[in-house]
């Protein structure tokens, strides 16, 4: 028997929906390799940079917190897909304005309204669920969107690196005085690029994406229609296209017309599209999986703002004494940037190639409890590189970054194919993971904060090391969770059970 395979329509769709996911990763990643800087510009003391990288970095995932269950709650209301484009187009305006800030509050506001706008994580979480029910397609269709995010994280440091400040790191790039502009802003073209790249993911979405809300993916789609008609006019005659320009102005005034094939639910199915009652969604299994993605969010996001401070900040010449040693390792945000494209590199070959064989061979949570036994180790010997010849510190720097992103890379997909399983109801489905992701910001935010404030609080007292054991101590606390988890046997969407008011659930509401 051949193995089961993606249909094309849902790989179309897919691809659609990885077009809209690309923006945000590369925006959000972007800003790695140049914040340290940034904060500087805006004439922070040197000492208390690194508080407010974490701050800055820190309050984006706050935001998100607080509306990311009301986003979840909106699109079981109203829709996937009109949610989603709402929160690409806060996206592209709050990028903007923190791309042409100037003073840290301009930044910090900026990071914050793109939190509150934005809950697509959890949304293109339960889209891909909602295209892809079957559990032995899992694997292969949950690896999709994290290996756009690997794909960001090339593109946003690689970006971020190398058009930041380009006065003062690209002088080269200008015959005689710089553009004035370049000089008031020096962050602004990372984030332009940004911008362009969540217009693309906008208008694809808006023109191409399908609903998969079970009451809404037949109403009028009146994007889809415009899209239907732009592919067809540049498939057909220029006679053909003539006539069809005249159709589609005729669609953009009449909002009513459906596309074929497209037929209206029962007037009963309809007038009961309110999801289930927020409680519901908490069964222990769903409690404990969000627990766990929380844990993975909380450690993950800290280690991603330390490092690229830990490589930028400046070099410690005093003398170890034991384990009292600070500084670091001093690079400038273009090789910063490489370092992450290079890792980023690497990381999409295994996310698409290697992730769902090994699932499919051990299962998600055996292949997290092995992820997760791999961060304490790495997060506990990253400060340890700066005592090597310096020859090698690079390399082995490299290192930690690559096992502790191929367990990250791992980790995620695994802990959302859980955490979808455990769902108690499809019409829950979109709540629980705005539950998940609004959680996940608030660790997101959290661990951040924190890393800040202790690499701070450690450069000032001589001890690099304390943000580092702090980390390596809170990762070994995480995985004691995973002790309660259980990989069900079905996924709520493939193998139904009755449940509260006729609703399918899955086999781990209980």
């Amino acid at each position: 028997m051949s193995k089961p395979k993606l249909s094309p329509p849902v790989i179309r769709q897919l691809i659609i929906l990885a077009a809209c996911r690309l923006a945000e990763p590369v925006s959000l990643t972007s800003v790695s390799p140049y914040l340290y800087y940034m904060v500087e510009s805006f004439g922070v003391p040197h000492e208390e940079i690194p508080f407010y990288v974490g701050i800055t970095f820190a309050c984006f995932s706050f935001a998100q917190f607080l509306t990311g269950i009301f986003w979840g709650r909106v699109s079981d209301r109203f829709g996937r897909k009109p949610t989603m484009l709402m929160g690409l187009s806060g996206s592209l305006l709050f990028i903007l304005i923190f791309g042409f800030s100037t003073t840290l509050p301009m930044a910090i506001f900026a990071r914050c309204s793109s939190g509150l706008v934005n809950g697509n994580v959890g949304i293109l979480r339960t889209m891909v669920a909602e295209m892809v029910p079957q559990r032995e397609l899992q694997p292969r269709a949950f690896s999709v969107m994290p290996m756009i995010w690997t794909t960001g994280s090339i593109l946003g440091p690689a970006i971020g690196g190398f058009l930041a400040d380009p006065v003062t790191n690209h002088p080269n790039w200008f015959k005689g005085e710089p553009p004035a502009f370049l000089k008031k802003f020096p962050f602004c073209l990372p984030n332009l690029v940004s911008a362009a790249l969540l217009v693309c993911g906008l208008s694809a979405g808006a023109l191409f994406l399908k609903e998969t809300l079970e009451t809404k993916k037949n109403e009028p789609d009146r994007g889809r229609q415009i899209g239907k008609k732009i592919i067809e006019f540049f498939s057909q005659s220029p006679q053909h296209r003539t006539d069809m320009l005249d159709e589609t102005t005729s669609l953009l005034a009449d909002s009513s017309s459906r596309t074929d094939g497209e037929v209206n639910f029962p007037p009963e199915v309809l007038k009961d599209s309110a999801p289930p009652p927020l409680m519901q969604a908490f069964t222990f299994q769903s409690t404990v999986n969000i627990i766990v993605y929380c844990s993975i969010c909380l450690h993950t996001i800290t280690f991603d703002q330390l490092l690229p401070v830990f490589m930028s900040y400046p070099r410690e010449d005093t003398p170890r004494q034991g384990l009292k040693f600070a500084g670091g390792f001093a690079m400038p945000s273009y090789t910063i940037g490489f370092f992450y494209t290079v890792y980023g590199i690497v990381g999409m070959f295994l996310q698409f190639f290697v992730f769902p064989p090994v699932v499919n061979a051990l299962g998600p949570l055996r292949t997290l409890w092995c992820c997760s036994l791999v961060f304490p180790v790495i997060y506990f010997l990253a400060p340890f590189t700066l005592l090597l010849p310096r020859d090698h510190q690079h390399l082995v720097l490299f290192f930690l970054l690559f096992a502790r992103g191929v367990s990250s890379i791992f980790s995620f997909p695994c802990s959302t194919i859980l955490l979808t399983n455990s769902s108690p109801s499809l019409r829950l489905l979109g709540t629980l993971n705005g539950i998940a992701v609004a959680l996940g910001a608030l660790s997101k935010g959290m661990g951040p904060a924190i890393g800040g404030l202790a690499f701070t609080l450690g450069q000032k007292t001589g001890y690099g090391i304390l943000p580092w054991f702090l980390l390596s101590g809170i990762t070994t606390l995480c995985i004691l969770p995973l002790v309660f988890l259980v990989e069900g046997e079905a996924s709520p969407n493939n193998k139904p059970m009755q449940g509260v008011e006729g609703d399918e659930v899955g086999p781990l509401a209980k």
